[in-house]
């Protein structure tokens, strides 16, 4: 593969050429690096380091213009991340697993962590029991900046299924509300016991949390002002996927969705409580949705598991096929990650991860959907970018990636006592130009 180095908007006025989201794909002998500002996610120092190695959640911008996202240490029965011996879980203060949520502030481009999702979700997290290692669910906020999150355990999979007794296992995915106003942290249980939470969306309409959990896809709501829990059965059935559930799409009605086993979406009536199938198929081989974000319109973008784009009008049933992140549909190439400018009518992915089938001469490529011309471009290959598991764009069209990988800062690559490059989870930024061509 033909790498070429050259400055970031050097690249930006050169390679930007558009192609059609059909009939043609990107061309992966000329795939140029392009390297974006890191901020990694801090706290959780141990032994005068960061534990901080994982980073798999969507992020939210707040009505002030802070963008959060967190990272974890990733840590859990099955294994220990980093520098570190098993042993020293019974010496850290939160021993199996823990999670620090932090804000970047553009106005003084820095980022500040605020709270760790083990001390404020009340899990004892120790030697024996797995924490919260990581959030792999949505950061969400409500229209005056309260945010909503919840847990996920480290590498401890494999209690994942067994549904063992707590405190030898995990206790579960805890839901947390933070106010940055008030400094004020709320615990508000966890939903499902011995379930991790994969995704959770707010329904400011009806005061109510949605989520669902990896291990047996449980659905579940929680009535913020009665704080009354419905459970239901397991959805967001994805047996042609050979992974955990990760998703569910919420859309601006409180309207949500899951992918179903006959390639389709069942759509969940908040008020009735009713499931119905819809009458549509989605697009790719896996006919599923990996990553989504709905417009103001109430439109639904979505990206499946093999990077097939597809969109959806609730109110009329409507799917376009927009095309395959690549312009290679007979290639997987695993991107859980979209954001949406609606002003510039434009989508934004890093496209390809670590988790699924990618192509891999084309990971972590930094894309953009133009929506009015239904056209592909692919502005180059993010530099150290191992993983990319959340993004939104800013009121500034300012594009932020949520990022886990090889750590840059002072354009060096950072490297431990070993000479080892350090990863990290970190927030990444692009200021694209308005004119792609």
């Amino acid at each position: 593969m033909k790498m070429k180095r050259k400055n970031y908007m050097l690249l930006l006025s050169l390679l930007m050429i558009p192609i059609l989201s059909r009939g043609q794909s990107i061309d992966l002998t000329d795939v140029e690096k392009i390297r974006l500002k890191m901020y990694p996610a801090e706290g959780l120092s141990w032994k005068g380091q960061s534990t901080q190695n994982t980073n798999w959640n969507k992020i939210t911008e707040t009505p002030d213009g802070k963008i959060w996202f967190c990272g974890g240490d990733h840590w859990g029965t099955d294994n220990i991340t980093g520098p570190f011996a098993k042993s020293e879980k019974y010496e850290r203060p939160w021993g199996f697993g823990n999670t620090a949520l932090a804000y970047y502030d553009p106005k003084k481009d820095e980022s500040k962590v605020v709270l760790e999702l083990g001390r404020a979700s009340a899990l004892y997290s120790n030697a024996e029991t797995p924490g919260h290692g990581k959030i792999h669910s949505n950061i969400v906020c409500d229209s005056k900046g309260v945010l909503y999150f919840a847990g996920y355990m480290g590498l401890s999979y494999t209690h994942e299924y067994t549904r063992a007794y707590y405190p030898k296992s995990y206790a579960g995915g805890a839901l947390i509300r933070y106010d940055p106003a008030m400094d004020d942290v709320d615990y508000l249980g966890i939903p499902f016991p011995n379930g991790a939470i994969v995704a959770l969306y707010y329904d400011e309409r009806r005061n109510i949390l949605n989520g669902i959990t990896v291990d047996r896809a449980k659905f579940f709501r929680v009535n913020l002002s009665t704080m009354e829990l419905n459970r239901y059965e397991s959805v967001a059935r994805m047996s042609r996927v050979e992974d955990r559930v990760r998703e569910m799409i919420m859309d601006n009605d409180g309207f949500c969705y899951f992918a179903n086993d006959v390639g389709g979406l069942t759509k969940f009536d908040p008020d009735t409580e009713k499931f119905v199938d819809l009458d549509l198929e989605l697009p790719g081989q896996l006919k599923d949705f990996r990553a989504s974000v709905v417009s103001s319109q109430n439109i639904i973008y979505a990206i499946t598991t093999d990077g097939f784009v597809w969109s959806l009008n609730p109110h009329t049933n409507t799917l376009n096929d927009l095309g395959h992140i690549l312009g290679m549909p007979d290639k997987g190439h695993y991107t859980p990650n979209i954001a949406l400018d609606e002003e510039w009518e434009r989508l934004y992915f890093m496209a390809g991860n670590h988790g699924g089938k990618v192509v891999e001469e084309a990971l972590e490529i930094v894309t953009v959907l133009d929506l009015k011309k239904q056209k592909f471009y692919w502005l180059g290959q993010a530099e150290g970018v191992e993983g990319c598991f959340g993004s939104i764009v800013g009121s500034d069209h300012t594009v932020y990636f949520s990022c886990y990988g090889n750590l840059y800062q002072n354009n060096e690559l950072v490297v431990d006592k070993e000479g080892n490059a350090v990863t990290r989870p970190y927030l990444v930024k692009l200021e694209p130009r308005k004119d792609l061509d």
